[in-house]
């Protein structure tokens, strides 16, 4: 297997520096080491990169920061259709959340209470020629701030998260959904050129079996299969993998919206008092590399069953979509919005229909939250092609599949 080595250069970082520091920064000096863990990211190369510079002939500055690079091998950039994704993600950063912050700032909402759920953009560059128009290449680099440098950590991603993080996660998403909407119906021309490139489509690659579909869904059904509880619904869950395959949902009008696609543990972190873990006092989304333009009941159903404890979805699922509404009609309302199209009768109808068909999304998704860490392979490692294959959750996953199809058939959702 071809495995690449990326690298940060000292002629880029202070290239990029520039783009949002303003000219005339000079690096000093910097120094780079691996963020992440295997498992925790499979679609990036991510380094952190520490970095002194000067400004202006001024006093040294240093900043904590990540850059975010292709992965290190061609499978991997075929997987995820990396030179469509990483442009992607480049838009919502470059494009997207600045026009947030200022249809905000023009409703004259108080910086403290701006949406912030955005890590600090450094710079980005999608291709050697500097062009947004044509695909990401092997030199695509995206530099934000660290984020643990100002006590920002991810979650379990295995067990989940307590109603605390849930209900501040829930809280969150519906303002950033609801931002979106906003600019969608008050500025549609700057929603055009802004968000709709960051939602351009991209298509997944996969192996595919005799029948036409992907290997995935062969392998995901072999594990299912091996669940005794979940027997008597096996035609509906391989209906449903299928038809999440054939046949994607339009977008509809009111809710549609700039949605992550794919917010769950690992691409949330939280930040705490010192020495406090049960409670956040802060959260940022990270990995925009799939967003769309589609509904939001996607996101907060996806949130929600790929993340939460099981027994906090069990006793707290409604209370959540209560408060997402109650907190996307509050943000639509500081923003000047008319709220009548948005009853809490139509985000439920919303969610049995888009919600509903995230259950094959989650399904793919639990091999990958509840696998052991120490079993994943390495990014270097021969069996990444066969990733999709591994499933090392254990009773994890068991428990969290047996909980998805029975409360989704509970729900008629399967």
């Amino acid at each position: 297997m071809d495995l690449f080595v990326r690298e940060v250069r000292k002629e880029d970082l202070e290239i990029l520096l520039c783009q949002q520091l303003g000219q005339d920064v000079k690096l000093d000096s910097y120094k780079v080491r691996t963020l992440t863990q295997p498992g925790d990211n499979y679609n990036s190369t991510m380094l952190a990169v520490d970095v002194v510079f000067q400004q202006h002939s001024k006093t040294p500055h240093t900043r904590s920061l990540v850059a975010k690079l292709l992965p290190p091998t061609k499978f991997l950039c075929e997987v995820i259709n990396i030179d469509v994704t990483f442009r992607k993600e480049v838009n919502a950063y470059a494009l997207v959340f600045p026009e947030f912050y200022r249809l905000q700032r023009g409703r004259e909402i108080p910086e403290s209470e701006i949406l912030d759920v955005f890590p600090k953009l450094y710079g980005a560059r999608i291709n050697r020629n500097g062009d947004r128009n044509e695909k990401a290449d092997e030199t695509a680099i995206l530099l934000l701030e660290n984020l643990k440098i100002s006590g920002y950590e991810t979650g379990d991603r295995r067990n989940g998260l307590n109603l605390k993080h849930m209900e501040l996660g829930v809280s969150q998403l519906a303002r950033f959904h609801a931002v979106s909407v906003a600019l969608k119906i008050q500025k549609p021309r700057l929603f055009k050129e802004t968000v709709l490139r960051a939602c351009e489509s991209f298509k997944i690659a996969s192996q595919v079996d005799e029948t036409g579909l992907p290997k995935w869904i062969s392998s995901t059904m072999k594990y299912v299969k091996e669940i005794p509880q979940c027997e008597p619904y096996l035609k509906k869950i391989e209906s449903s993998l299928i038809q999440f395959v054939k046949k994607e949902l339009s977008p509809k009008e009111p809710f549609a919206a700039f949605i992550h696609n794919d917010l769950w543990v690992n691409n949330i972190m939280f930040q705490y008092k010192k020495g406090e873990t049960e409670t956040p006092t802060g959260i940022k989304f990270v990995d925009f590399q799939l967003t769309q333009f589609s509904s939001p009941a996607k996101d907060l159903i996806f949130f929600i069953y790929s993340s939460a404890t099981l027994d906090v979805i069990d006793s707290h699922y409604d209370d959540f979509v209560l408060l997402y509404h109650r907190e996307f009609i509050k943000c639509l309302t500081r923003l000047g919005c008319d709220i009548d199209p948005f009853s809490f009768l139509k985000l439920q109808e919303e969610i049995n229909v888009f919600g509903s068909s995230e259950f094959a999304h989650i399904l793919m998704m639990l091999k990958f939250i509840c696998a052991d860490q120490k079993q994943v392979p390495e990014l270097s490692s021969n069996q990444i092609e066969e990733l999709l294959e591994v499933n090392t959750g254990g009773d994890i996953y068991v428990n969290k599949v047996i909980h998805l199809v029975e409360d989704f058939m509970h729900k008629g959702w399967l």
